[in-house]
């Protein structure tokens, strides 16, 4: 009887040791796994923040050229409007206007004046502006 008393209680032990065994021997599986995603996800992170300064480097490149060629044609524009339309100033009437529908008041940009408010053409108000209800 005691040899089958000792003999169960060896088992028991046995199992209790191999089940502490297998636990911490999975858990140092489980850290290391850990480990590596946490290495790989590092990796992963810090390309992204070296992606991300590189295309806004590029951007603010691109943006500073894109200024200066604006800045060249701002210049190019008045430079031809000077050379090509010295007394027209700020005012031009367009290419596309026939000679025969422009006014003589419109003609002349020395008579106009750039805080004169356009006039309402339609002879009779809208009432759209109306305050009363």
């Amino acid at each position: 009887m005691t040899t089958e008393f000792t003999m169960i209680l060896f088992v028991l032990i046995g199992l209790i040791i191999g089940f502490v065994a297998g636990r911490s021997t999975s858990r140092a599986g489980d850290a290391a796994k850990l480990q590596k995603e946490l290495t790989k996800t590092k990796k992963e992170t810090d390309q992204f923040k070296r992606d991300v300064q590189d295309h806004f480097a590029t951007l603010n490149s691109m943006m500073e050229s894109m200024k200066n060629q604006q800045q060249r044609l701002f210049k190019h524009i008045e430079e031809q409007q000077e050379k090509l339309l010295p007394d027209a100033g700020i005012y031009h009437v367009p290419a596309d206007v026939p000679s025969e529908d422009k006014d003589e008041d419109d003609a002349t940009p020395a008579t106009a004046s750039p805080l004169q408010q356009p006039l309402d053409y339609s002879g009779q108000p809208s009432g759209l502006l109306n305050d009363k209800k």
